[in-house]
C-alpha cells in the first residue's frame, strides 16, 4: 500500500511535529500583601509588559526590623479546576539552614525555586539578612524553561502561594499567577 519511503517520510514528519511541541509560560497576576506593617512592607510589587513577548515582575520588601536570623518560608504550587487547588505539598523551610547547606535538605521542589529565582534576587545567602529582599526582572522566558522543560506541567492556570514568618509570625504574603499555553 504505502512504499518504505513514504512511511519513513511521514515517520520524520510526525517526529519533528512532536519535538516542536512545546509549552509557555506567561504572568497573569500578582499580589503582595503585609500582614504586619511595623515590621515589613512592600515598596512595589508588579508585572511589567514590555511587549508581547517580554514580560518580567519586581518586588521590594522593604525590612523593618533588621537583622533577620530566622526565616521560614511555606511554597506550595496551585491549580485553576474552578477555584485553585494545591497540586502539590506545602512545602515548609527554615531559609537560613536552607540557605547554609542546601545538600543537607533535598527536596526537588525548593532546588527547583532556588534554581528559577537565584539570579535575578538577593536573598541567596546565609543568614543574617541585613538589608531589604529584592527580586528584580524576573521574566518569564526564565521561568518558562524552569516549569514547563524541568517540571512538564500541562496547560492551565497556575499560582505560586508563599508565606513567609520571621520569627515564628507570618509577616507577608505573595502570590504569582500564571498560565501555561
Amino acid at each position: 500500500m504505502f512504499s518504505t519511503g513514504t512511511i519513513l517520510f511521514l515517520l520524520v514528519i510526525l517526529i519533528f511535529d512532536i519535538t516542536q511541541i512545546s509549552s509557555k509560560f506567561e504572568f497573569t497576576n500578582i499580589k503582595c500583601s503585609s500582614k504586619d506593617k511595623n515590621f515589613v512592607e512592600f515598596e512595589y510589587c508588579y508585572i511589567k509588559s514590555v511587549n508581547r513577548s517580554y514580560k518580567y515582575i519586581s518586588m521590594k520588601t522593604r525590612l523593618r526590623s533588621l537583622p533577620i536570623n530566622e526565616a521560614t518560608a511555606r511554597l506550595q504550587i496551585l491549580r485553576r479546576f474552578r477555584s485553585f487547588m494545591p497540586i502539590t505539598m506545602n512545602v515548609t523551610v527554615e531559609i537560613c539552614k536552607f540557605m547554609t547547606d542546601k545538600k543537607s535538605i533535598f527536596n526537588p521542589m525548593l532546588e527547583l525555586f532556588n534554581d528559577a529565582t537565584k539570579k535575578y534576587t538577593n536573598l541567596n545567602h546565609t543568614c543574617p539578612y541585613d538589608h531589604d529582599i529584592v527580586i528584580d526582572k524576573l521574566p518569564t522566558h526564565y521561568l518558562n524553561q524552569h516549569f514547563t522543560n524541568v517540571l512538564p506541567l500541562p496547560p492551565g492556570e497556575y499560582a505560586f502561594h508563599s508565606i513567609w514568618l520571621i520569627k515564628g509570625i507570618e509577616r507577608y504574603t505573595f502570590m504569582i499567577y500564571g498560565t501555561i499555553s
